[in-house]
């Protein structure tokens, strides 16, 4: 549900300000009075206002006054000034003191909406502006923040159509998403689907990876801070849900966030309001959430790693994407999908598969799914000699795969069935070792964090020294 322009009615005539109020609030905002220019400021101090409507003649402190004690906020809401000084004279110098308008009473209803309106859209777009330059800017602690739009859906297979059908009806409502599944399924490209076919589309969605986050800098990144709210705050800074006011938050892996911030998180969604770090004053922004993880959610509320009230706010609409090996058309989309864009990134128009490589991608599990599947292609187009890539510049064949996974740790036969489990950890081994033991460049390369990576290597060690096995 979009969030209403907030709007604080400034005037000493009291008659006036019940009128006008009534009618702005039947018009669809949140409208708040105050009699004095003292009376605005204080309010001001304690919430976030998107236009205030503000009086020049009034007793204690004129609107000029109050206007110019108004430019010193932080983000100061627009100013609309009232007038009734039919020679504007009064009007243009508010506006040369930084009001956004004004109106000469008596202003009609319809003047009065049509300026508010206006303005409270400026300064929206003041505000998202502010905030994506600050993303943009953003140090390295930030590393897991985006704007970028991840590539189009592509698939053939019944699973993926139905799944699509329901992500195109979650896309014109407004309500919370999670979006489940293994890594590298394409969570995240589902996520820019729905955004993109949501009524917020006009402002790019904002990505957080909360896996890349560290635990101390979550209630910074997301809410912002104030200048001096802590050791090293040295200026003020905007956080992520006042960077995707009016559009979309894509929090991928939220099984990684903090319970602290959690709590918070779950008061924002519920109230539309939040409080940088430092801040005694509430805010409020219009932010639609989607929120993506590989974890088994529901288990993890059980264990008591997340909160069971944020768990079922989020799970609003629940989409699954399915794994790579259970929808095998698509990996002939995919294919040529991939094959076309490197042809034009490696400026090969001739790149292709042989018959045999083609097979073997076709007939391969995938337990990296889709990511793994574009970095094989990835790694084939960037290093073959020729425009022909071959089976073996590809995946190991079948004989070379069973004995290159087989070990003195897994005596079972080659042609002995593997857990999901099982497959997951030679996965993310041989990635460890393609890597070098390079644990970030391992975490990124199959799309989860460094500190996921070393729990999943530390539960393989524990399991190991528990099993009597070598060490891995």
């Amino acid at each position: 549900m979009t969030r209403k322009t907030r709007v604080l009615l400034v005037d000493d005539d009291q008659l006036l300000r019940r009128l006008v109020s009534q009618q702005l609030s039947v018009m669809g905002f949140e409208v708040k009075t105050a009699a004095s220019g003292v009376e605005a400021l204080k309010m001001l101090g304690e919430g976030d206002f998107d236009v205030v409507l503000l009086d020049i003649r009034m007793p204690d402190m004129t609107g000029l006054e109050a206007l110019g004690e108004i430019r010193k906020i932080e983000d100061a809401p627009e100013v609309i000034m009232l007038t009734a000084d039919v020679s504007l004279t009064t009007g243009i110098e508010a506006m040369r003191l930084g009001a956004y308008d004004y109106l000469t009473k008596p202003a009609t209803l319809d003047e009065i909406e049509a300026v508010v309106r206006k303005a409270a859209e400026k300064r929206r777009l003041v505000r998202q502006n502010a905030s994506l330059r600050a993303a943009v800017r953003a140090p390295e602690s930030d590393a897991g923040v985006s704007t970028l739009l991840s590539p189009a859906l592509v698939y053939r297979s019944r699973a993926m159509e139905g799944l699509v059908a329901l992500a195109e009806t979650a896309a014109r409502l407004d309500s919370t998403v999670l979006i489940t599944g293994e890594s590298g399924t394409g969570k995240d490209v589902l996520a820019n689907f729905i955004h993109a076919r949501s009524t917020r589309v006009e402002a790019p969605m904002i990505t957080v990876n909360c896996g890349a986050l560290p635990e101390a800098l979550f209630e910074s990144e997301f809410f912002g801070h104030e200048r001096g709210a802590f050791t090293g705050a040295s200026a003020l800074k905007r956080g992520l849900i006042e960077a995707a006011d009016g559009s979309s938050l894509f929090l991928d892996e939220v099984g990684e966030m903090p319970l602290q911030t959690q709590v918070k998180l779950l008061h924002f969604l519920e109230q539309g309001r939040y409080r940088r770090v430092g801040s005694t004053r509430d805010r409020a922004a219009d932010v639609r959430v989607i929120a993506a993880t590989n974890r088994k959610l529901a288990e993890d509320v059980q264990a008591g790693r997340f909160r069971t009230d944020l768990f079922y706010r989020l799970n609003v609409i629940s989409l699954h994407v399915p794994p790579l090996r259970e929808r095998r058309e698509d990996t002939q989309a995919l294919i040529e999908h991939f094959l076309t864009l490197y042809r034009e990134r490696f400026n090969r128009p001739a790149l292709t598969l042989t018959d045999e490589a083609r097979r073997r991608l076709e007939s391969h599990d995938w337990p990296g799914n889709v990511r793994e599947l574009r970095n094989t292609l990835e790694r084939a187009a960037a290093l073959s000699n020729s425009d022909i890539i071959e089976a073996d510049q590809l995946l190991p064949s079948s004989d070379a795969e069973g004995a290159r996974s087989s070990s003195p740790d897994t005596p079972a036969s080659p042609a002995a069935p593997l857990t999901l489990e099982e497959i997951e950890r030679r996965h993310i081994l041989r990635v460890l070792a393609d890597a070098n033991g390079n644990r970030e460049r391992a975490a990124a390369i199959l799309g989860i964090s460094a500190r996921t990576l070393y729990r999943k290597r530390r539960e393989y060690e524990m399991r190991v020294k528990y099993e009597g096995r070598t060490n891995l």
